[in-house]
């Protein structure tokens, strides 16, 4: 018969997959919802989007789809009969 110091019968390997797990969880968590969560990558595509509706910020609509690929989409509102623009997942904040 074992005896645990803490009452609980963890193993290493039991830790491991479990860490492992989390790891796996947050990884799809930031890419299907990490490129909106950070403001830099989102003032970044709102900036993207202005200048793709020559607007002053009041023209255009910016949604973030979850899908298999998520992607930003930029869509003109004084041209209506366009189709959206996609931005893809990722605006560089840096240029």
């Amino acid at each position: 018969m074992r005896v645990s110091l803490s009452g609980s019968d963890l193993t290493f390997q039991m830790v491991r997959r479990l860490s492992v797990a989390v790891v796996v969880v947050f990884v799809v968590l930031a890419y299907l919802y990490g490129s909106p969560a950070t403001p830099a990558v989102r003032d970044a595509s709102a900036a993207q989007c202005n200048g793709y509706a020559h607007g002053d910020y009041r023209s255009f609509r910016l949604t973030w789809h979850v899908r298999a690929r998520p992607n930003w989409t930029c869509w003109d509102i004084s041209r209506p009969t366009l189709a959206p623009v996609s931005l893809g997942w990722w605006t560089s904040p840096f240029t």
